[in-house]
């Protein structure tokens, strides 16, 4: 699929803002730090190399660490659920798994072997069916994805994003920087976990996303040892 194929199927569910922007930068530079908009439409419109594409890279870390042939919810899967695709794509292929999505932001309600959900999750919603909770730099739904998994006694993939989301209250007249959210998020899977699993943090596999990736694997579960 082209641009112009993605545009005149998605275009107008984007925000004028953005889809300007999409137009006026598409495929200008893939070296540098890019929106995840613009990341999931170089997805979709086959710009990236299998190299140096964020979303395969995602995948493979995921598949070292899990079995991807369980039941799987991503949140804040962003306009275009990149990631997610190519996860249904190898579930299709191993004949096994779901993959749920999501996000108020989706600019289309049904992708192949996909559950899409256009709206944000909420504190409410019961993931007892899910194996595996993945936020793709989810932004405030960081502790939500977190406090959640504890609560329900499941893993998670978490790729942290640059940006720091304290509520007003917690911040009071302090500077936020990124190290004090990381230590904050780190600071709430200990007060919440009740499963005695130690927090794992390795690096980004990709250029496009230099902030770390925390994970919650249990070892008395389905997944890869």
């Amino acid at each position: 699929m082209n641009l112009e194929n993605y545009l005149l199927k998605y275009g107008n569910n984007y925000p004028k803002e953005l889809l300007e922007y999409i137009i006026k930068n598409y495929d200008k530079d893939t070296d540098k730090e890019l929106p995840d908009p613009m990341n999931q439409i170089y997805d979709a419109t086959g710009v990236f190399s299998d190299k140096e594409n964020p979303y395969l890279q995602y995948l493979k870390l995921i598949k070292d660490y899990f079995d991807i042939r369980g039941n799987i919810l991503e949140i804040g899967g962003g306009f275009y659920p990149s990631l997610a695709s190519h996860i249904a794509n190898e579930q299709i292929r191993l004949k096994s798994g779901t993959i749920t999505v999501y996000d108020k932001n989706l600019v289309t309600t049904s992708l192949k072997n996909i559950k899409l959900i256009k709206r944000d999750f909420t504190t409410e919603d019961d993931i007892s069916n899910f194996d595996l909770l993945v936020g793709i730099m989810p932004c405030q739904a960081t502790s939500l994805i977190v406090r959640k998994a504890n609560e329900f006694q499941k893993d998670f993939f978490i790729a942290l994003c640059g940006c720091t989301h304290f509520s007003r209250e917690y911040l009071r007249f302090e500077e936020p920087t990124l190290e004090a959210w990381f230590e904050y998020i780190r600071n709430i899977y200990y007060k919440t976990n009740v499963d005695g699993v130690d927090l794992v943090e390795i690096t980004s596999p990709t250029k496009y996303n230099k902030y770390p990736i925390l994970i919650k694997k249990r070892k008395n579960n389905m997944y890869k040892n």
